[in-house]
């Protein structure tokens, strides 16, 4: 059987989340518009007849703010050490990276490059940068696709499989991720607060899974979370007027949670405000970031 790891490597908002959902066939991380909605290093296992391929998801690069944003940069750096295959995806509709290039191309592991969202650019700016991105990473194999419209995945999938070795799993067959499904549920909360929530209300969001009981009446699942944030002004924001968008949230996740778990769940939200947690080495650690 062929095994072997690979980092989705790339700036913010080049669609890696979106790319490891497709090529898992179900939502395990969080996905929007915004950049830097990632902020762990996920590990994803694909499974077929004749392979195993754990893809680390890894926070999108961007200029880091606050202790939290350094962390995220760390972690994605990280992650291209010990892994046997780097996938470097790019927006296409993005300007070419020389110097992200200039610092893949000194990698000694093999690099793919996943050309993404491919349906959203004009061909002849599409060859054109494909071509550059041949030139100055001569090395790698370049693969279009469309992560959201899941183009290209077999082919991408063929691609690192060609670079992989014979060995033993290192997961059993029918698990899909290294976190538990709390992480999830915690993910897709923090999804909807980030396709719902306008300019820097999402990125001072953590969201922290308490506890789940039965709700003894109907025997669903309950699950309690916390949307923490870092101002009374933003705790407003989040539960809207006359509660509207605390509702509106609470609603849509519970929907995708019960769609992941194929059974209906019940959801309750409550916002806590924790004065600059994301500067905060304490309860960083506690919201389970590495120091």
């Amino acid at each position: 059987m062929k095994v072997g790891f690979c980092a989705l490597y790339g700036l913010a908002n080049a669609g890696k989340s979106t790319l490891l959902n497709a090529i898992l066939g179900i939502k395990v991380q969080a996905v929007s518009d915004k950049p830097q909605t990632t902020r762990e290093n996920v590990q994803g296992i694909y499974n077929d007849d004749d392979s195993q391929i754990v893809f680390i998801d890894t926070p999108g690069l961007h200029n880091p703010h606050k202790k939290l944003g350094q962390l995220l940069i760390r972690d994605a750096e990280e992650a291209k050490a010990g892994v046997d295959i780097l996938i470097y995806v790019v927006d296409s509709k993005e300007r070419v990276n020389e110097t992200l290039c200039a610092s893949i191309s000194k990698l000694e592991i093999p690099v793919i490059v996943a050309f993404n969202k491919i349906d959203d650019i004009a061909l002849n700016d599409g060859q054109f940068k494909l071509k550059a991105y041949k030139q100055l990473l001569p090395k790698a194999e370049v693969i279009e696709i469309s992560a959201l419209k899941k183009y290209g995945i077999d082919d991408l999938i063929k691609a690192i499989k060609s670079h992989c070795q014979e060995g033993t799993p290192f997961f059993p067959k029918d698990q899909i991720l290294d976190h538990p499904t709390e992480f999830v549920y915690a993910e897709m909360i923090r999804e909807k607060c980030f396709r719902l929530l306008n300019q820097e209300v999402p990125h001072a969001i953590h969201v922290q899974i308490t506890h789940q009981e039965i709700n003894p009446e109907n025997n669903h699942k309950v699950i309690y979370a916390n949307i923490i944030v870092e101002k009374k002004t933003e705790k407003a924001i989040v539960i809207g007027h006359q509660g509207k968008m605390i509702s509106k949230i609470r609603h849509l996740a519970q929907h995708s949670i019960s769609i992941f778990n194929m059974e209906p769940v019940e959801l309750e939200l409550y916002v806590k405000v924790v004065e600059d947690w994301r500067d905060s080495t304490k309860f960083l650690s506690e919201y389970g970031y590495k120091k």
